[in-house]
């Protein structure tokens, strides 16, 4: 995606005072992102508003970007930290982990075995999602 673009869609997911803006920025992002745009993505997960970072959640997953996983966890944790109720955001990380289940269970393995504790439980939530083929 072009600088241009990214940064108009960004702005309008910032943007509070226009709730429809903000979720049609949302939903442009998830149908137009691409792997290149990951590294962006990736940064927005860290963002200060927890809609940008599941805005950011849902492309990431589309992508099946299992690599992102502790990332994602992260955002997760910090949200419920601020008091939400993260149900977007699951949603995202359980279709990654579904769509993904072989990759995805290494990641939360390796979660599991040497991740930060606040993470494990997510981690160990996440593994439900694997099913049993992986």
């Amino acid at each position: 995606m072009k600088q241009d673009d990214w940064d108009r869609l960004v702005d309008a997911l910032r943007d509070a005072s226009d709730v429809e803006r903000a979720v049609a920025a949302a939903r442009t992002l998830q149908q137009e992102a691409t792997a290149e745009d990951v590294p962006r993505l990736m940064r927005l997960l860290t963002d200060g508003d927890f809609f940008v970072r599941e805005a950011a959640a849902w492309p990431i997953s589309d992508l099946g970007v299992t690599e992102a996983l502790p990332a994602l966890l992260e955002a997760l944790h910090r949200g419920f930290q601020e008091g939400h109720d993260g149900d977007g955001l699951s949603a995202a990380l359980a279709d990654l982990v579904e769509m993904n289940a072989r990759q995805s269970h290494i990641v939360l393995k390796s979660l599991l075995a040497s991740g930060p504790p606040h993470l494990r439980e997510h981690a160990l939530w996440l593994l439900e999602f694997c099913g049993k083929g992986a």
